[in-house]
């Protein structure tokens, strides 16, 4: 089995200069990149997840997708865009 990998350092890179790093990582490697954030109930204190892999089964994601559109009348927000990922280089293959 894979070893865990090891979660970043609460003394490092504030998590907005990290976002971008781990979403091209994610897109490079076509994997799902989820950012969700949590008000604890009970302590009201808040966090953000972020998870990239592979989660999200297409089913899933047009489950999602009408939720979405659903509740666009309550404030969701629905963007989707063309994806071509970048060429890769013959210097890499």
């Amino acid at each position: 089995m894979a070893p865990h990998a090891k979660r970043g350092s609460k003394k490092g890179k504030p998590l907005l200069d990290t976002l971008p790093e781990l979403l091209v990582h994610a897109l490079a490697a076509d994997q799902d990149f989820i950012l969700c954030h949590e008000t604890d109930e009970d302590t009201g204190r808040q966090k953000i997840h972020v998870m990239t892999g592979q989660f999200i089964t297409p089913c899933m994601l047009r489950k999602l997708i009408g939720q979405a559109e659903s509740q666009k009348d309550e404030g969701s927000t629905l963007t989707s865009r063309s994806w071509k990922p970048a060429a890769k280089s013959r210097s890499m293959q």
